[in-house]
């Protein structure tokens, strides 16, 4: 069943906003170095209007945990957070884990 971890965030004043896909790009990569499917960089468009999200999409919860342990311990993966933080272009709303559920048929 296929499962995914989303990453809602907003911008903050005087944001950056090529310096925060940049950002995303490059986590996407350090997810992708180890093993997640293609992380990808929503813009919502209706509802919670000017927050973005990076979703990642993973065959299981199975796999998801194969992949965020290595990447949570990875020297690079925390650099990156670090920097994300000091550069102060975004805030953190939410994540959600979601697993898909099945409609028959």
């Amino acid at each position: 069943m296929a499962y995914e971890a989303r990453y809602v965030f907003s911008l903050n004043p005087g944001a950056d906003l090529a310096a925060v896909v940049e950002a995303m790009t490059q986590g996407a990569a350090l997810w992708r170095k180890h093993g997640a499917g293609e992380p990808r960089l929503w813009a919502i468009t209706a509802g919670e209007l000017g927050n973005y999200v990076l979703s990642v999409p993973f065959d299981s919860a199975a796999a998801f945990a194969k992949v965020v342990d290595p990447l949570s311990a990875d020297p690079d993966f925390l650099a990156w957070q670090a920097s994300n933080a000091k550069a102060g272009h975004i805030k953190w709303v939410r994540s959600n884990h979601a697993r898909e559920v099945g409609l028959g048929g």
